[in-house]
């Protein structure tokens, strides 16, 4: 590869993270994206930053606090660091298919299939943990690659700052590190790295950049790993759920495309470095069904299982012929006519409220306006879950205090580690929630109590979203709130 292409590439390479980001801004408002609940809860975790958090890492409340410290408060703010991860990755999925196959052409077949694979894109629009993890994981395991099978010992040294920074986003980087250490134990030709000494400063690299978050754990009960340990499967055991989500993982990874990669899937790749890519993909893969028929998993959750095997896809490709290769390019549309039916379902006449990704990113802003403008002027809001609560602190005009009461079947989240409620004795709220029903304490909780009108929050399609209801409640007097002991 001669230094003019490496140019082009690297020109090509910057305005696709350009215009990446330059699209995401354009679709988000376009489609009118509110922020997400999860979204939201980082925004609000940015407001008071700390080694640690109740269900995630500190990187992705670090980053929405210095762009919205930079840029001010608003949607796009939140998530620029999220559309710019998207962006290095599809940068890191390209280098790493050109040192896998030595080849150019199969490294930007790579990058167009994770530009264009649904679930990669749709997170991509978005502030998820995800897209940190996705950079980290195929850092991580690029540099593994390049460890094991191209003789760079000092890649071990990436592996483990790739690692450390991806645990502290998010832990299930874990399995990328345990598997692949298992295969290196598992194979004797490659024992000899864990006589590396760049391998174990990797490794202490790695506890260093995690030692405060792993320092603030052991301060907090340990909660960030008790509420992964809370992902454990405790349904009743189904086959089914094991297949179904195959199944989903071929949607969101666009099934004309999925198709077509079945065959080399199949194939046991020949070389040594293809064949740890595959067998770990697959491995991991085999974890998550088997997880999966334990208990109902997210649909996001298995997706870096399939990076590797991504990039071994991309390098079937070149050597197809024209019409196959043109099918390729067909089942790639499928993929961007699937994410346009995403972010415009009325343009396809389809109800948006019946796709709930969508849905839980439709019409916050004037419904939470409607409310404080009801309401009028209050000390704090109280909510009975935490979906609810980032967008109500975010979207409502003035910033004050949210509380998380009032449901003791609820899941613990940042809120219960943070000052409680009792402090706000005296004052006056606004109680919101999604039905007509109150809890009990409320009655308890406030001297006086005043039903708002309802709120129909309606998005830009005329549909019909959700119904918030709400009190102003005055006079707040500090009641034993039921306790949630539910990671």
């Amino acid at each position: 590869m001669n230094a003019k292409l490496l140019r082009a590439d690297r020109f090509l390479l910057s305005m696709l993270v350009l215009c990446g980001v330059l699209l995401n801004a354009w679709l988000t408002s376009t489609a009118g994206f509110d922020l997400h609940y999860d979204e939201a809860q980082y925004w609000e975790w940015a407001q008071q930053l700390d080694w640690g958090y109740y269900s995630k890492g500190p990187l992705v409340a670090w980053l929405i606090a210095l762009s919205t410290g930079l840029f001010g408060d608003g949607e796009w703010q939140v998530r620029l660091f999220g559309w710019l991860a998207h962006g290095i990755f599809l940068v890191l999925v390209f280098l790493f298919a050109r040192d896998v196959w030595g080849n150019r052409a199969a490294a930007w077949w790579a990058t167009l299939l994770a530009a264009t694979t649904p679930l990669f894109f749709t997170l991509g629009l978005v502030m998820t943990t995800d897209n940190y993890l996705f950079v980290f994981w195929i850092w991580a395991l690029w540099a593994m690659y390049r460890a094991l099978f191209m003789a760079r010992p000092g890649a071990w040294i990436e592996v483990g700052i790739a690692v450390g920074l991806g645990a502290i986003t998010k832990l299930s980087i874990g399995l990328l590190p345990a598997f692949a250490g298992l295969w290196v134990l598992a194979h004797a030709d490659l024992r000899s790295h864990l006589k590396s000494p760049a391998l174990w400063g990797g490794l202490l690299l790695m506890l260093l950049v995690m030692s405060p978050m792993l320092y603030w754990n052991a301060t907090h009960n340990w909660v960030m790993f008790r509420h992964e340990l809370g992902h454990v499967g405790n349904d009743t055991f189904s086959v089914a759920r094991g297949f179904e989500l195959l199944a989903s993982q071929a949607l969101v990874f666009s099934p004309l495309v999925v198709l077509l990669a079945v065959g080399p899937f199949v194939r046991r790749p020949k070389n040594s470095g293809q064949m740890f890519l595959w067998s770990l993909s697959l491995l991991w893969i085999a974890f998550f069904f088997f997880k999966a028929m334990g208990g109902k998993l997210q649909i996001n959750w298995p997706a870096p299982s399939f990076i590797g095997l991504l990039i071994l896809f991309a390098g079937h490709i070149p050597p197809w012929s024209t019409a196959k290769r043109r099918g390729l390019v067909v089942a790639m549309a499928s993929s961007a006519l699937m994410i346009a039916v995403l972010c415009f379902p009325a343009n396809f006449g389809i109800n948006g409220a019946s796709i709930a990704p969508i849905r839980k990113m439709k019409a916050w802003r004037a419904p939470v306006a409607e409310l404080y403008r009801q309401s009028g002027e209050v000390d704090f809001i109280l909510v009975t879950d935490y979906v609810m609560a980032g967008d109500l602190a975010f979207y409502w005009p003035k910033r004050v205090p949210v509380y998380i009461e009032g449901d003791p079947e609820r899941r613990m989240n940042q809120h219960d580690l943070w000052p409680s409620i009792a402090r706000e004795q005296g004052r006056s709220a606004v109680f919101v929630h999604y039905n007509q029903e109150r809890p009990a304490e409320l009655a308890r909780a406030f001297q006086t109590c005043r039903e708002l009108a309802p709120v129909r929050a309606v998005d830009q399609d005329g549909v019909v979203v959700r119904t918030l209801y709400a009190s102003r409640c005055e006079g707040y007097q500090h009641i034993d709130w039921p306790r949630s002991s539910n990671y």
